[in-house]
């Protein structure tokens, strides 16, 4: 944060103490862009050396723009550090959640759906693996059974080897 920030923040915050008017009027001029009240505005140009510069021009729109987000990115980080979100933010993070619950809850009924498919078809997965698993130690133990077969067989037809 920087100390122009400070200094705005700290000087607003005693007039604050002056009074519900003074209250207010911080409120207008935070939630109106930094506009709306001569006498903090008048402020704020002077804190962040805007008044040397003329009012209107070019250069004072950039130093003007430049101040200003220097301004809000220190507030932000200000009310961090009392673990507050700024509105737009938690807004835009409900909006985001609302759209998630809604993905979840289709692809809730597609797979409640395909498992609906599956079910109907006889083919429940882990019986379905369960069956394949049964054919393919058949499988092993009838191959097994034959090559012992086919090796007894040509023990037998294997002519001795006598001198």
């Amino acid at each position: 944060m920087d100390a122009n920030f400070f200094e705005f923040w700290g000087r607003s915050l005693l007039n604050v103490s002056k009074g519900q008017r003074q209250m207010d009027e911080l409120n207008r001029w935070l939630g109106g862009g930094l506009g709306g009240s001569d006498s903090l505005s008048g402020l704020f140009r002077q804190i962040y050396g805007l008044e040397s510069v003329e009012k209107g021009g070019d250069e004072y729109l950039k130093l003007y723009e430049k101040a200003m987000q220097t301004f809000q990115q220190s507030f932000r980080e200000y009310l961090r550090l009392f673990d507050v979100t700024p509105r737009e933010e938690h807004e835009s993070l409900m909006k985001e959640c609302e759209v998630l619950k809604l993905k979840v809850l289709e692809q809730e009924q597609t797979i409640g759906h395909l498992r609906k498919i599956l079910g109907d078809k006889g083919l429940e997965s882990a019986e379905t693996v369960r069956d394949l698993q049964d054919v393919l130690k058949k499988q092993v133990d009838q191959f097994q059974e034959m090559m012992t077969t086919m090796g007894q067989a040509f023990q037998k037809k294997r002519p001795s080897k006598s001198r």
